[in-house]
Parts: C-alpha cells; sequence; structure tokens
C-alpha cells in the first residue's frame, strides 16, 4: 500500500473516530435522559391516580357505611332487632326508602345496592329498575371461602361483569364477630376512565387494574397485554410500595391503592423509548454523517495534495532510472517538498551535462574507429582485384570488365561517403553486393551467393558498414580453406518490431571455446573494442548497442565443420524517423 493511501486512511481514522464515539454518547445519554424523564413523570401521575382511586373508594365506603351504621337496619350490640313489627317483612319501607335514596344519589357511578340481613335471610336489592328483596338464606358476603368462617369480617372488592365491580362489606357483632348481614355495591370502572385516560398518556402503553393476587380486574384498552408476567408477579407481591422496574421489553409501574386491596399497573414497551428518542438520535446521526463525510473528503484531499509532490518526484527518480531525463519538476513548491524539487532538478542538469558529454565522447571514440576501419584497405585484395581485372582485359575482349571496374569504383565510392552514420539497408544490401561481385572476381564459380530480402525492408535504417565486415569474416575465417563450393547466403525479414539480417556460410564453423569467447565479448557493453581478427565484429556491435540499445545487436550460432550464422537484429525504423533510445 503507497504512502498516499496510508496517509488517507490515517486522516479519516483520526477524522472519524472521535464523531463516531461523540455520536454514541450522545445516542446513549439521549436516551437516559428520555427514560428518567419518561419515569419522573409517570411516577407523578400514578401517585395522583393513587390519590383518585382512593377518594373514588372513599366514596364507595361512605355508601357502604351508611347501611352498616344505621342502627334501624342492625342490631345493635345487645343483639336487638331492626324494629319493632312482629311480621318478616318489618320495616321494608324504610329499608327500601334507605336503598333508594342512597342509589339515586350515586347511580351514576354505582350500577346497584345490595343489602343482606341474616335476622330475616333476605336480601335487599336496587338498581335502575327498582328495589326488590328475596329469600336468601345463606349471606353472599361468605360465599367464595368464607362460610367456613362465620366470624370473619369480610371486606372485600371482587371482579363483575360488564365492566364492573362489587364492592363487600360485612356487618359483624361487636361481642362475637358474628356476621349480622353485608353491604354489596356494583360500581362501574367507568368511573375512573378520566384518571386512567390521564395515566395512558403514552399511544402504545398499557394500563390494567388488578387485586392483591395480580388477577385482571379492569382493561380499558382490550388488547394483548406483552407484559412479562414474571417482572408483574415480583411487583405485585413485593413490598406494599409503589415503583417501577426497568427491563429489556420496557418500563413497568406498579401503584398499590385502596389498601393495597388494588393495584394500578403501568407498562410502558421500549420502543416508545426509542421513538422518543429518534428524532434526537435521527439529527446527531446525520448531523454525524454529514460531519463525517466531510472530515473524509477533507482527509482526502489534504492527504492527496500533500503526497502529490512527493508521488510525482518519485515517478520521475523512476524515469531517471530508466535513462529518461526530461522528467524535471516545472512548477517548484516554497515549502520543504520545494526543496527536494529543486535539489532533484539541480541533480537531473547535472545528469544530463554528464551523459551528454559520455555520449559524444562514445561517437568520437567510434567514428575515430570507422575512419580508421575505413583506412584499412586490404592492398593484398587491391592488388589480386588489378591483376585479375588485366588478365581479363588481355586474355579476352569481354563487357564484363565494365561491370567489375563499375562495382570497384561503386565499393571505393560507398566508402568514402561520410554524410551520415546510417543508411538503408537497401544501400548496404548494395555495398555487400559490390564487395562479393568483386570477391566472384577472384573466386568465380567456387562461390555460390544466395539473397533473400524480403519485400518493405529496403527503406528502413541501419548504421553504415555492418554488413561488409562479417560478409568479409565469412572469406577470412570461413571459407578460405574449405575445400569444395563456398556458399554465402545472405536473408533479410521482419520480426514484429524487429530486422533481422542473417549472414550465413558453410564454411569450416568455429571450435566451441571460440565460439563462447566471441559471445562473451559481445555481450559487453561495447566501449573497449578487441584487437585482432574479431575487432570488426565488435565494432559493429558496438556501434549498434549505442545508437538503438542494448537488446540489440549481434548474434553469432556456429557449428564446427558445417558452418556459422551472424544474425544482426536492430529495430524497424524508416528513414526519416527518430532511432529508439
Amino acid at each position: 500500500m503507497s504512502m498516499r493511501y496510508k496517509l488517507m486512511i490515517l486522516m479519516v481514522i483520526i477524522a472519524v473516530l472521535p464523531l463516531t464515539l461523540v455520536t454514541i454518547f450522545a445516542a446513549k445519554t439521549t436516551k437516559h435522559s428520555l427514560s428518567l424523564e419518561i419515569i419522573r413523570s409517570n411516577e407523578s401521575r400514578m401517585d395522583w391516580a393513587a390519590k383518585y382511586f382512593d377518594e373514588k373508594f372513599g366514596q364507595l365506603h361512605s355508601v357502604a357505611y351508611s347501611l352498616l351504621m344505621d342502627n334501624n337496619l342492625f342490631p345493635n350490640t345487645n343483639g336487638e332487632t331492626i324494629s319493632a313489627g312482629t311480621g318478616l317483612d318489618t320495616g321494608k319501607p324504610y329499608i327500601d326508602e334507605k336503598l333508594r335514596s342512597l342509589y339515586v344519589a350515586n347511580n351514576t357511578n354505582i350500577a346497584s345496592i345490595s343489602l343482606y340481613l341474616n335476622a330475616k335471610q333476605r336480601l335487599y336489592i336496587v338498581d335502575k329498575d327498582a328495589v326488590r328483596s328475596t329469600d336468601q338464606k345463606v349471606n353472599p358476603a361468605l360465599e367464595g371461602g368464607e362460610s367456613a368462617n362465620n366470624h370473619q369480617t369480610v371486606n372485600k372488592i371482587v371482579k363483575s361483569a360488564h365492566n364492573n365491580f362489587k364492592l363487600i362489606r360485612s356487618m359483624n357483632r361487636f361481642e362475637d364477630h358474628e356476621i349480622l348481614g353485608g353491604v354489596f355495591i356494583e360500581a362501574r370502572w367507568n368511573m375512573m376512565d378520566n384518571v386512567i385516560n390521564m395515566i395512558h398518556s403514552e399511544p402504545n402503553s398499557e394500563v390494567l387494574v388488578l387485586d392483591a393476587q395480580g388477577n385482571m380486574m379492569y382493561n380499558p384498552y382490550p388488547v394483548q397485554t406483552m407484559m412479562d408476567q414474571e417482572v408483574l408477579e415480583k411487583a405485585i407481591h413485593g413490598p406494599m410500595e409503589p415503583g417501577f422496574i426497568e427491563s429489556k421489553q420496557g418500563i413497568l409501574f406498579y401503584q398499590p391503592v385502596v389498601s393495597a386491596n388494588l393495584w394500578i399497573v403501568k407498562f410502558i414497551p421500549i420502543s416508545y423509548v426509542n421513538e422518543g428518542a429518534s428524532t434526537t438520535l435521527s439529527f446527531s446521526f446525520y448531523t454525524a454523517m454529514v460531519s463525517t463525510l466531510l472530515a473524509i473528503i477533507l482527509s482526502v484531499l489534504i492527504a492527496y495534495f500533500t503526497t502529490k509532490p512527493i508521488i510525482r518526484l518519485t515517478r520521475s527518480m523512476k524515469a531517471v532510472e530508466h535513462l529518461n531525463f526530461n522528467v524535471g519538476v516545472d512548477k517548484v513548491r516554497s515549502d520543504e517538498i520545494g526543496t527536494l524539487e529543486r535539489r532533484f532538478n539541480s541533480m537531473l542538469l547535472k545528469i544530463k551535462e554528464l551523459v551528454q558529454i559520455e555520449y559524444k565522447s562514445k561517437i568520437e571514440k567510434r567514428t575515430a574507429q570507422l575512419k580508421a576501419m575505413q583506412a584499412q584497405i586490404n592492398p593484398h585484395f587491391l592488388y589480386n582485384a588489378l591483376q585479375s581485372i588485366g588478365g581479363v582485359a588481355l586474355s579476352r575482349n569481354a563487357p564484363e570488365i565494365y561491370e567489375y571496374v563499375r562495382a570497384l569504383s561503386e565499393l571505393f565510392r560507398y566508402t568514402i561517403k561520410m554524410k551520415s552514420d546510417l543508411v538503408t539497408v537497401a544501400d548496404e544490401i548494395e555495398h555487400v553486393t559490390n564487395y562479393l561481385q568483386i570477391q566472384k572476381l577472384r573466386f568465380q564459380d567456387m562461390i555460390l551467393i544466395q539473397m533473400d530480402i524480403e519485400d518493405d525492408c529496403g527503406n528502413y535504417e541501419l548504421p553504415k558498414f555492418i554488413l561488409q565486415p562479417i560478409v568479409e569474416n565469412c572469406f577470412v575465417h570461413g571459407l578460405e580453406g574449405k575445400m569444395g563450393q563456398w556458399i554465402i547466403t545472405i536473408r533479410v525479414e521482419k520480426m514484429m518490431d524487429d530486422i533481422e539480417i542473417s549472414i550465413e556460410d558453410n564454411g569450416i564453423g568455429i571450435d566451441e571455446a571460440r565460439l563462447e569467447e566471441i559471445r562473451r565479448h559481445l555481450s559487453r557493453p561495447g566501449e573497449d573494442s578487441v584487437i585482432g581478427e574479431s575487432m570488426g565484429m565488435n565494432n559493429v556491435n558496438s556501434r549498434i548497442k549505442l545508437i538503438f540499445g542494448q537488446e540489440y545487436g549481434m548474434f553469432v550460432t556456429s557449428s564446427k565443420g558445417a558452418g556459422t550464422t551472424v544474425k544482426v537484429v536492430i529495430p524497424a525504423i524508416v528513414k526519416g524517423e527518430e532511432p529508439l533510445q
């Protein structure tokens, strides 16, 4: 991973991490604060509801007490009857009027009032229809388990039908606590709806009224409860004090009322707490997202513009490694990186000057070698050529003598032409052909020349005088001393982006040791030419590498007694194009 990306990642982490931690802390703090606010407000509502329940049930108890404490209805402590009458219905008008007056005064909240007199074994009932009485041998207050103990005071609230409940109070004699009768008030739960609606302040909360055993007494919102039963039982059967329990499901509030005979229970699901905090959390989230995005963008931009000049300088240095010196920094900065850029430009300028000096030195050295090579015209060859031409002229009057003279003149003309070091393949092949024609004059039918020049290869450029020394080596080191016919084959072909020129002879070949020595000399950079018979080949190879690059040059293969092949590889550059560096 590059330095730029490492710096970007580091700056993004530095910018984003604090924002993320602050957002998480704000979310938790907001949720906790909302939970505390919900708890405080609901504790206040539950306390107010308890007072309201106690007040309403106090009114119901007042109705019951007005009957229970009426000495005309119940015997006194000495066991006197309720009236002086002698029949079963003695005192009935009084009882009817008493019950009717109480019902009319409280019929908004009370559905019916019942009075049981044990001495008469009769039950008196008043409701919206009328006052009526019926025989009742068993005290209704003792139903549900109290009949086993006829001396236990009954004071309870039980569930009734149609969202009603019954308040049951018994009247016991002071001396022996024997039950003399009881009052049964059936009241409507809707008298509590106002305060329950006040408690039901959250739309998805639940409010229930339970008895002391945890049984359902009133559910004003008949939906399936989401309360955890274990948590509910823990609250009801704990100390008779108000409180709340927080769980993963939500918050459960509980409040004992009516002397702990009833419990008001409220449950707020955790979803409400989350929804209540969602607005603040959403604002915090979007703010954090925007801040994070801006932080990332700024971090990336800072890292990008900080590392851009460093990367540019690094690429320039890599280009210099590949001998590309045209990569100086144009716009130099004014900071510390700018100091590095100025030093790099200064260093690059000095390197270019040194390369130019070195290059000119090599060119001058190669030119001197070329001129020395051109001056090395073999006197023996000139002598033999002139003797042959003279012999032909004396022995026969043949027009071919003209061709030999022309070939010789073209050979010298090409040698002294020094306008450019680069010529076309066609020019170099023509020069080699003139040379071979002179050699054929010497050796006559012993020589067989084969030319295989691929079409469209004549316009490609190559250094001057690179083929003739190789052909000359064919005669000097390969063919002289070989019995039989001599064959020299010259091929020129284009291979991809290169030109390959092969010069092959069927001479005596080169032994392995000498071949390895030649290849070793040819693989060297070529600053120094070897002396001796390999001077020409090494000179040609060095010139090719100097002009076109180290991947080009001469490649020699040979087999002892089978001949030698010299392959010249140069880039395919049409005359007029810039040579590859």
